[in-house]
Parts: C-alpha cells; sequence; structure tokens
C-alpha cells in the first residue's frame, strides 16, 4: 500500500492559521453584557424596533433562529432584540477588512465561503457551536433580497436541520426590506418589528423535507410590500437615488442602463434617456410613470415587479469587439468598461489579479487587458456566483475565487445574465 508523503511543515502552518481565522471565537459573556446594556436600547430606539414574541426563545442551550434577510443589519437587530448571543456564519468579505474583521468576531460572527452549500469548515463550525449549548443564527435564503421578495430556500437546510436535532426559532424581520432596500443609498426610519415564532422542537422535527422547506418559508414570507407605509416618509429626498443598480434596464423599453437619476435628488425620480419615460419612487419601494410635470400617474408598482419584468425581457447581442476572437455562432452581450479583477489565492488575502475589461458572451466569461486575457472561463465553470456590498461581484472557476467591482455600472445585470446565458446553454 502507497504511503503519502508528509505535508510540508509549511503547508500544515498555513492550514492551521486559515482553520483558526474561519473558525467561531466564543463571545465574551462580559463583554456582551456590557454591550448589550450599552447598545440595545439605543439601536432599537434609533431604528424604531419592536421586538414581538421573543420570549419563546430560551435564554440557554443549543438552537437555531431562522430569519428573512432583508438588510445589512439583520444580524444587529436581531443582537439587540435577544438577551443572548447569537453566532452567524457571515460572508467571507466582511473578514477581509482586518478591524472589521476583528469586531465582528467579538460578537461571534466566523465566514462561510462563497460555496457556502459544501463549506465544510462552516458546518463544522455550526455542530461545535451548537455542542457547546450555543444559539446560531441562520438566513435560510442565503442572501439578502434585492427586491424585497423572498429568495428560494438553500438546497440542504431541511437535511441539515434534521441532522442537528435541536430547537429551530424564527424572527421574521417586518419593515427592514423599505427601511433599508439593498439597492438604496440612504436607510428609511420606518417602524419595524421583529416576530418570533418557535418551528421545531429537537424531538419533533418533521421528517418530510419538503414540509420544512414550507415551514419555513411561511414564517419567515416577507410582508413588507403589504405594509402601510406613511405618505410623508415619500417626501424625503434621495429615495430615487441607486435604484438603477436593480433596475438596470428601463422597464418601458428595455433600454440598458437606460435609467437615470433625475437631478435635483429631492424629485425622487429616473428617467429614461432613450424612451424618455419618467418614473417617481416613493418611500414604500414602489415606482409609477409621472405626467409632464413630474407628478405621479397611473398605478404604483413595487420595486420586485419591476425587476422580475426586468429580468425575464430578451438578451439583446452588441456589436462585436474587432480584437475580441468569438467562435461560431458566439454572440457578444455584456461589454464593460475598464475594471479590476482580484484573485484570493489564500483566505482572507484576495489581491489585484489584472486590469483590463469584462466581457460576456454566450459561452463564456473573458477579462482581457493590454497584454493578454488572464481569464477565459466557460459559463458552465462558474459558481458561487454572487453580489456583495459595494457592487463587487465574486464568482469562483477551478476552486479560485475572483472579484470584479463594478463602480458606477450595475453589478445585478451581470450576475442576471450570467445565470440566463449558462442555465440557456
Amino acid at each position: 500500500m502507497a504511503v503519502q508523503p508528509p505535508e510540508p511543515p509549511e503547508s500544515r502552518a498555513a492550514g492551521s492559521e486559515e482553520l483558526r481565522l474561519r473558525g467561531p471565537r466564543l463571545v465574551n459573556r462580559i463583554f456582551y453584557r456590557a454591550m448589550a446594556f450599552l447598545f440595545r436600547r439605543p439601536i432599537l430606539g434609533w431604528f424604531q424596533l419592536t421586538p414581538v414574541n421573543a420570549d419563546v426563545v430560551p435564554g440557554t442551550g443549543a438552537g437555531i433562529v431562522l430569519g428573512n434577510h432583508t438588510a445589512l443589519f439583520d444580524p444587529i437587530w436581531l443582537y439587540a432584540m435577544l438577551r443572548r448571543p447569537v453566532y452567524f456564519a457571515a460572508s467571507e468579505d466582511l473578514f477581509r477588512q482586518p478591524l472589521l474583521a476583528r469586531i465582528i468576531r467579538w460578537f461571534g460572527a466566523f465566514p462561510k465561503r462563497k460555496n457556502a452549500a459544501g463549506d465544510v469548515g462552516a458546518m463544522r463550525s455550526i455542530f461545535h457551536l451548537l455542542k457547546t449549548g450555543c444559539l446560531v443564527g441562520i438566513y435560510p435564503e442565503g442572501v439578502r433580497t434585492w427586491d424585497g421578495a423572498n429568495g428560494p430556500i438553500i438546497p440542504g437546510i431541511a437535511r441539515l436541520i434534521r441532522k442537528l436535532r435541536v430547537p429551530v426559532y424564527a424572527c421574521r424581520t417586518e419593515g427592514g426590506y423599505l427601511a433599508q432596500p439593498r439597492w438604496a443609498r440612504r436607510f428609511r426610519r420606518i417602524p419595524m418589528r421583529g416576530v418570533f415564532s418557535r418551528l421545531y422542537d429537537g424531538d419533533a422535527i418533521p421528517a418530510d423535507d419538503d414540509r420544512i422547506v414550507d415551514d419555513i418559508a411561511r414564517a419567515i414570507r416577507n410582508p413588507d410590500y403589504g405594509m402601510t407605509v406613511d405618505p410623508a416618509l415619500s417626501r424625503r429626498k434621495g429615495l430615487a437615488v441607486n435604484v438603477t443598480r436593480l433596475l438596470y434596464r428601463c422597464p418601458s423599453c428595455g433600454t440598458m442602463e437606460g435609467l437615470k437619476v433625475v437631478r435635483p435628488h429631492a424629485t425622487n425620480r429616473v428617467e429614461c434617456t432613450s424612451c424618455f419615460t419618467s418614473w417617481v419612487v416613493n418611500a414604500a419601494s414602489r415606482l409609477a410613470e409621472t405626467d409632464e410635470h413630474g407628478m405621479a400617474e397611473g398605478e404604483w408598482i413595487t420595486v420586485a415587479d419591476l425587476s422580475a419584468r426586468v429580468r425575464v425581457m430578451p438578451l439583446r447581442p452588441i456589436r462585436p469587439v474587432a480584437w475580441l476572437k468569438l467562435g461560431e455562432d458566439e454572440h457578444l452581450y455584456l461589454a464593460s468598461r475598464p475594471r479590476f479583477l482580484f484573485k484570493q489565492e489564500r483566505f482572507p488575502d484576495i489581491r489585484v489579479f489584472a486590469f483590463g475589461r469584462a466581457f460576456l458572451t454566450s459561452r463564456r466569461l473573458i477579462f482581457r487587458t493590454r497584454i493578454g486575457i488572464p481569464l477565459d472561463a466557460p459559463l458552465a465553470s462558474i459558481a458561487a456566483l454572487s453580489v456583495d456590498p459595494g457592487d463587487k461581484m465574486h464568482f469562483t472557476v477551478a476552486g479560485r475565487l475572483y472579484r470584479i467591482p463594478f463602480r458606477n455600472e450595475s453589478a445585478m445585470k451581470w450576475f442576471d445574465a450570467i445565470g440566463r446565458l449558462r442555465n440557456h446553454g
């Protein structure tokens, strides 16, 4: 029987260092009580957040809290509403900033890879925390909602719950999306509630995965578009800023990057540079077409409905670039402005790999520089595709993590197009 050669000492050291960086850190109780005493009431007061039925989560014992992921502040809100620490698996991108990484580790956060479904390290951390009697927070949709609609439940969450056999709770945040839409620049001070419920006892978890998924989806269903919002809030300026990150095509004529924010921002309007259709945005994340005076006319349509309309519009090929060689029946759909391409060799370091332009064809994602093509990835090889804060698109190719920041350009345009072309192929 062949014997594997011993792993080099420097490789073992690097592996142990990454395990240390990826593993959870238990929250110091004195530190937690001090932070809770100082910040719990200010957080609840400033965000106008009201906990409902929070006592359903006991003060001790292992458990899982599931929630709808509506805003960047979701973990902070959950911390403020409960009387014990909650441990979260957070995006590994947050841990690339040393100061921020240290702070969120103090509160019990630990990193998860982009391909979270296959992140053995994150799963090991969750098992360890529950074994020690901790409370673990999980957002079963995986990512924050862009349009206020609930996303699909992560595959495998039902099997994970059945395997863990611990009590399962839910926290449905009401008003979180309207208060901080993912595409928006400014926070809206809209009253919110955190409604807690107990889904299952540890010894009463259903054996049917579909039932578990249905129960979770029902418990965390986002009710924001059914809420009544004070009309006075719609008079605040800046409500339309950055809505073009999500509505990257005009909902009327389909022009790519056609919508532009109308200045001054107090108008809360966007206008298409092609068909000149104008839309006004209100505090309830709804849009309505306007008349020649900028006043709303017609029905108010949710951002979610308009986003769905944009995402099903036909993809139109653009004029090929002369120096970009395409194969037979290969079409070019997107071309970026000059961008940096980052590559991660080892967590958490991600460094500049190249500077050039990204191109999306019907078959490949290409990054071309003046001196060559450092990335030529077939669409089928792209995995763990996501858009993170700062309009940074992350994806993996052959196990390597890449990042392209799309400043002043919609990263969602690229995200949706890659997904559609990949599925179509």
